[in-house]
């Protein structure tokens, strides 16, 4: 009789646990995106590229799961990427380019030089500009 009543506590604990962890991860998300909108106000977004030079590009700085800022001079661009690069700030951002153009449907591995390990994957979007009116 014990028994069957533990096992429902520990699914209760189990459930209290991840729905404590999604809300960690949620307000985590909202911070980062906090920070990227302050960081392009002032910023005008512009057209949408499918490819950018790399040759110029700083970066990347990643704002959540799918987002990838890069700068280069006085534009910041916007990567909205399809997966987990969000360790792209911390770990390494890896391409395999056939070209001088970083362009959308790319893959990007990140991972950690130090240890060799690979921490995520994504495929990047549309890179957007956004830039400061004159």
């Amino acid at each position: 009789m014990r028994t069957l009543l533990i096992f429902p506590l520990i699914a209760l604990a189990g459930g209290c646990a991840m729905n404590e962890m999604s809300a960690r991860g949620a307000e985590r998300e909202a911070r980062k995106q906090a920070a990227l909108d302050t960081m392009l106000a002032g910023y005008q977004p512009g057209e949408p590229r499918s490819c950018v030079n790399s040759r110029d590009l700083r970066g990347p700085t990643a704002y959540g799961e799918r987002t990838l800022v890069f700068r280069e001079g006085r534009t910041i661009w916007v990567n909205e990427t399809s997966g987990g690069c969000d360790d792209a700030g911390r770990d390494a951002l890896i391409t395999r380019q056939f070209g001088p153009q970083l362009c959308r449907g790319e893959i990007a591995r990140t991972a950690d030089l130090t240890s060799g390990f690979q921490s995520g994957s994504c495929s990047l979007g549309d890179f957007v500009p956004y830039r400061k009116p004159r």
